[in-house]
């Protein structure tokens, strides 16, 4: 079943989700010190609602390494969340070109089999590419990049300007408008 476990976060990216998170729980004292930046989310699970959006909207899938560090997110957080969980990775494996499945092995991929094991892990190597791939963006544009507030919150501005302008927003919004109006 989807979304039904803790979620343990590997190598470099855990590296990567605390320096973009706000510490939580058993935090150790070097892990505090050492993520001390401005931090773009307030808990893990929000990095992996948003990260694989990011990397399926720019394309980047990545891979766990074997490096030593580890952040897990906890049970209770995935349930409270399991429904915006489940969207996103409906969306991700119905957006997805790398796969080369049909519209139809899509469909039943995303919606007709959450009980098939093979299928649902498979769903979940692609979501996870999505996150780390997300994940190594979100990290290079902000903290990287960012060495003081005036950084990241001169960084966040044109992060999300671009993305609006990459993405067309305005453009969708005026065609959105435009159906409404008929």
């Amino acid at each position: 079943m989807l979304f039904d476990d803790d979620i343990q976060i590997r190598g470099r990216h855990a590296s990567y989700l605390k320096a973009l998170s706000e510490l939580r729980g058993n935090a150790s004292e070097e892990d505090k010190n050492r993520f001390s930046n401005f931090k773009l989310f307030t808990d893990y699970i929000s990095v992996y609602m948003v990260a694989p959006i990011i990397g399926l909207l720019y394309g980047k899938k990545s891979a766990y390494d074997n490096e030593k560090d580890s952040a897990g997110i906890m049970l209770a957080a995935i349930s409270k969340n399991r429904a915006h969980l489940k969207y996103i990775y409906r969306l991700v494996i119905l957006s997805d070109t790398t796969l080369n499945l049909s519209d139809e092995d899509k469909i039943n991929m995303a919606f007709r089999e959450e009980s098939n094991d093979e299928s649902v892990a498979r769903g979940m190597e692609l979501y996870n590419a999505y996150f780390c791939g997300g994940l190594e963006i979100l990290y290079q544009e902000f903290v990287e990049r960012c060495t003081t507030d005036e950084d990241y919150i001169e960084r966040l501005f044109e992060f999300v300007s671009e993305f609006k302008e990459e993405q067309k927003i305005d453009d969708v919004a005026l065609e959105i408008g435009s159906l409404l109006d008929k």
